[in-house]
């Protein structure tokens, strides 16, 4: 064999080898760059240029704010920051910014958190020059997979009050070594979008399933307040006392109250207190029409159609648990009687509401007669049940129903 022979089949084998050498070189570089990446900043939830918001929609249904968001890739929300540093490099944060025309800051509203992730959200207001105003947390729905999800809330547990609203939603991944713009996106990709936050109203409510009802669930301390024959010439004091003590109530009205001053019963509606139907005319046993109509009245003059029935004097029989039920309503009775329409005196209807437990259904009077003792007692009441741990809830909302709204 020639040394050149020799030298020819020897060098393929040792350029093969250097190649070999490179190649686990290179390997091993990128093995220890890999591990530097995680130990620095975690592997990264998505790859923000290929995992890109996508897009985003924001409607509202009754009073509550939707938003969808759809992106290239997923969301590993559980890792996201609620309250984020957006300056941060690392930052991992997906957050819907709004901001009201008019107004020089904005509300930010972000997903994350290792716990509750799917029923609490971080809420800051941020100012021009990126300061935090006051950061906490607002109950949220987030429903869906990790790369579209459902956002719902609603607005004005983030301050959002009815009007025009520039937007837009943000997201980065953390995976920013250099600068937080560099892996970051929005939607829209450039400036922002518009929506409008419309005013809701209380159309109605659900649970009028023609049941015949004295109390509550006795589990919880609420306590409902409830207030018959009105609206009278009583019932704003009733309505300013209930706000000053941060209490709601269920208002059992009559037709032809309401039709002598409708603008008390949308003020008391709009206060965020309950409607029910209490006849027309207060007769002993109503019929069907005397019902119909005072639901008639209440839904022409507040646009509430009201799903509890008070019997007037608390009497029922089979034709008038039938006309509830035909007209979706459920009849509702109480566990506690004040008797205030005989005025024993202030000292004694505020003694008998105090008696109050757990799932209580408390009647008093706002109309049919001199009310002064009830006025001036309901202060006294709500104080002594609120320190004994109680909450003032509408029936609807004792019973474990909800209202219903469509936004004007």
């Amino acid at each position: 064999m020639s040394m050149s022979e020799a030298d020819n089949t020897g060098f393929p084998e040792a350029a093969g080898s250097r190649g070999l050498s490179l190649a686990a070189f290179l390997g091993l570089f990128v093995l220890l760059s890999a591990l530097l990446l995680v130990l620095l900043g975690g592997p990264p939830s998505v790859d923000a240029a290929g995992n890109d918001l996508r897009k985003v929609k924001i409607s509202q249904k009754g009073r509550v704010l939707v938003v969808q968001i759809n992106s290239g890739g997923g969301f590993a929300i559980s890792r996201l920051a609620r309250q984020p540093e957006v300056e941060r490099p690392l930052a991992r944060y997906l957050c819907l910014e709004l901001r009201r025309r008019g107004d020089s800051r904005t509300s930010r509203i972000c997903l994350g958190g290792k716990r509750d992730y799917r029923r609490k959200a971080g809420f800051a207001r941020i100012t021009p020059q990126g300061g935090v105003l006051k950061p906490r947390t607002i109950p949220v729905k987030v429903k869906g997979s990790s790369n579209a999800l459902t956002v719902s809330t609603v607005p004005g547990r983030a301050n959002l009050v009815p009007g025009n609203y520039s937007w837009r939603v943000v997201f980065a991944s953390g995976d920013c070594l250099d600068s937080p713009g560099s892996c970051r996106s929005s939607y829209p990709r450039n400036g922002l979008s518009t929506y409008r936050v419309r005013p809701v109203q209380v159309v109605g409510c659900t649970g009028g399933n023609g049941q015949v009802v004295r109390n509550g669930p006795r589990g919880r301390k609420l306590v409902a307040l409830t207030f018959d024959d009105g609206p009278s010439g009583y019932t704003p004091d009733i309505l300013r006392i209930l706000r000053e003590k941060k209490a709601k109530a269920t208002f059992f009205m009559l037709g032809s109250a309401v039709a002598a001053d409708p603008a008390v019963a949308r003020r008391a509606l709009a206060a965020g207190h309950e409607i029910g139907n209490h006849s027309s005319t207060h007769p002993m046993l109503p019929g069907y029409g005397n019902i119909a109509g005072a639901t008639r009245t209440i839904r022409e003059a507040t646009g509430f159609k009201p799903c509890l029935f008070r019997p007037p004097y608390g009497a029922l029989n089979s034709s008038v648990e039938q006309s509830a039920r035909d007209l979706d309503m459920k009849s509702v009775l109480w566990d506690v009687d004040t008797s205030d329409w005989s005025t024993p005196g202030s000292g004694a209807i505020r003694s008998r509401v105090s008696s109050a437990r757990s799932g209580s259904i408390v009647l008093l009077h706002d109309g049919g007669g001199p009310r002064s003792q009830t006025v001036d007692a309901l202060p006294g009441a709500i104080e002594n049940l609120r320190k004994r741990g109680f909450a003032f809830v509408t029936v609807t909302r004792l019973l474990g129903n909800r209202f219903l709204y469509r936004p004007r």
